[in-house]
C-alpha cells in the first residue's frame, strides 16, 4: 500500500494512542505497517518518558471478519505484535459513537457510576446479562451458582 494513513493521536498521563479507520480488513492489514512507522516516528520525535513503552495503535474497520484463515492469521499477527508499539485491530466496528467507544474502551477511565463502591457487582452483572438478551431466570441462577461456588455447567 502506498500513500498515507490518517491517524488520530491522543495522550494522557499513562499512554499514547493513535487510531486509524480503514474501509476493509484488507486495507487495515495493508495499512498497519505504514501506520506503525508513522506512529513510531512521531513518538521518537518527542520526549514521552515511560509512556514510550505504553504506545498503542488501534486499527478499526466496519467490515466484519469472515471465515478466512489467511485474514485470521494476519489479524492475529497484528494483535500480538508488540514490537515498537502495541497494536489492536478491531473488525466489525460500526460508525456509531457506541461502537467506537466500545472498541476504544481500554483507553477510557471507568465512569464514576461504575467505580462506585456502593454498586453491587452481582446486580451490575445481572443487569448487563439481561440487557444483552440473557434470560433473567438463567442469569439469576448463574449468579447464584457462582456465589455458592457451583459449576456454571450445573446451571445450564
Amino acid at each position: 500500500m502506498t500513500g498515507t494513513v490518517d491517524l488520530v493521536l491522543a495522550e494522557n498521563n499513562y499512554f499514547v494512542v493513535a487510531v486509524a479507520a480503514m474501509n476493509t480488513i484488507v486495507d487495515l492489514i495493508q495499512a498497519e505497517s505504514m501506520a506503525v512507522e508513522t506512529l513510531a516516528q512521531r513518538i521518537a520525535s518527542v520526549v514521552l518518558g515511560p509512556k514510550k513503552w505504553d504506545t498503542y495503535l488501534v486499527l478499526l474497520t466496519q467490515e466484519k471478519s469472515a471465515e478466512n484463515d489467511a485474514i485470521t492469521r494476519d489479524l492475529y499477527a497484528i494483535n500480538y505484535d508488540t514490537s515498537r508499539v502495541r497494536r489492536i485491530a478491531h473488525t466489525g466496528v460500526d460508525p456509531t459513537p457506541d461502537s467506537v467507544s466500545h472498541a476504544l474502551a481500554p483507553f477510557f477511565e471507568p465512569s464514576s457510576s461504575m467505580a462506585s463502591s456502593q454498586t453491587d457487582p452481582f446486580e451490575s452483572l445481572l443487569r448487563a446479562l439481561t440487557s444483552r438478551g440473557v434470560d433473567d431466570e438463567l442469569a439469576q441462577r448463574a449468579i447464584s451458582a457462582f456465589k455458592q461456588g457451583a459449576m456454571l455447567d450445573d446451571v445450564l
